[in-house]
């Protein structure tokens, strides 16, 4: 199926999930749910997700997530080398430690709890989503840098991998086979999300985040300093896509979720080492009022990326966005980016984590103004 030429609409992952999908999580978590009908459950999920992008008429879709625990936390689930666990049983007091630093993590946490082995992380996923859809499918993947931060614990990870460097080199072998077989089942977009990346636009030369505070605290590992961190970064990320870019449609998804003291920052100000990622596309929240002016992103984008810009904020459930305020918002990048090279997409994904609650009408409604929007910039831009 051919894509516009132009403002291309996507979605960066997650979609609310149903009610009755979280109850026989529950359910099954507490062994009252077996696994053949928990499937089922998650089978409809799908394609009730799949049917709310279509019917919004979204050109490259996901499925929503809707098999996950979190967008990390599901390696637990599917990898064999990690386990999926409750906050707590990483520290008795996570939940403190969040509040105190202003960082909530999803309460389903992974952790590296064996030696990683090659595993099937989303294959299956896109198996059963492409005989739903015909629409082009984009498949999130949390990033190496993300996961070691997020599942390297000093107590139970470090019998088998040292140093979380070391375990970040082992999930990027498997992520590179899992990268293949996404390319071999025909997926138009592979996307690596990388919150903790994003969540250096917060940091100092010598002072983490506030989510590397919280998880520092939690799993047990230090802070490099912002240099080494973003170097890191780059680096896993490149090794693990490295000769894939020329095969199918790679992007990293960069984003951060602002406390209300949080500074005014965009993405430029990690410029322009994360230019250096062997990705065509930099999925980026902008619609957050303290992100900053997306122009500022769009003037030091190089002219062979795209970017996909958050255009209707998963933050705000009060209120849908005009059609004119989207294409106001996406017009001052375009002063600066080819249309051909602007997708369009909220800021993240509506349900990063299962408990996460958003009115799915109200994410209908965004969707549906965003793909109203592209549809007028195409028209205005029609020579693109």
């Amino acid at each position: 199926m051919a894509l516009p030429r132009a403002f291309v609409t996507s979605v960066v992952g997650s979609w609310p999930r149903p009610p009755w999908l979280i109850d026989a999580f529950e359910r099954y978590s507490k062994g009252a749910l077996d696994q053949q009908l928990l499937n089922q459950y998650l089978d409809d999920a799908v394609k009730l997700a799949i049917k709310d992008q279509e019917e919004a008429g979204i050109d490259v879709i996901t499925d929503g997530e809707q098999r996950r625990v979190s967008f990390v936390a599901f390696l637990g689930q599917k990898v064999r080398g990690f386990r999926v666990v409750r906050v707590e049983e990483l520290h008795p007091s996570a939940r403190e430690i969040m509040r105190r630093h202003k960082a909530p993590l999803t309460l389903w946490r992974p952790v590296i709890a064996g030696y990683i082995e090659d595993s099937i992380i989303a294959l299956d996923e896109v198996q059963y989503a492409k005989r739903v859809t015909q629409k082009p499918l984009k498949v999130t993947l949390p990033s190496p840098y993300l996961v070691m931060w997020e599942s390297w614990h000093a107590q139970i990870s470090s019998p088998y991998y040292p140093r979380p460097e070391d375990a970040a080199e082992a999930y990027v072998r498997v992520l590179r086979k899992e990268i293949s077989r996404l390319i071999d089942a025909g997926v138009a977009f592979v996307q690596l999300d990388e919150p903790m990346l994003g969540d250096l636009l917060e940091a100092e030369p010598d002072k983490p985040d506030r989510y590397k505070r919280v998880v520092s605290e939690i799993y047990g590992q230090k802070y490099r300093g912002l240099r080494d961190e973003i170097q890191l970064a780059v680096d896993l990320i490149n090794e693990a896509v490295g000769g894939y870019i020329t095969s199918v449609r790679v992007g990293v998804h960069l984003d951060r979720w602002p406390a209300e003291d949080s500074p005014v920052v965009g993405y430029e100000r990690l410029a322009p080492h994360i230019f250096d990622l062997k990705t065509k596309q930099y999925v980026v929240e902008y619609k957050h009022p303290r992100m900053g002016d997306p122009e500022e992103f769009a003037r030091v984008l190089p002219s062979d990326k795209e970017i996909g810009l958050g255009s209707v904020d998963v933050r705000d459930a009060g209120r849908v966005e005009t059609v004119e305020e989207v294409v106001a918002h996406v017009e001052r990048v375009a002063k600066h980016v080819d249309p051909a090279r602007i997708w369009i997409n909220p800021d993240c994904g509506f349900a990063p984590g299962m408990y996460r609650a958003f009115p799915r009408s109200v994410a209908l409604e965004k969707l549906k103004v965003m793909v109203r929007a592209a549809r007028l910039l195409r028209e205005r831009y029609w020579w693109a």
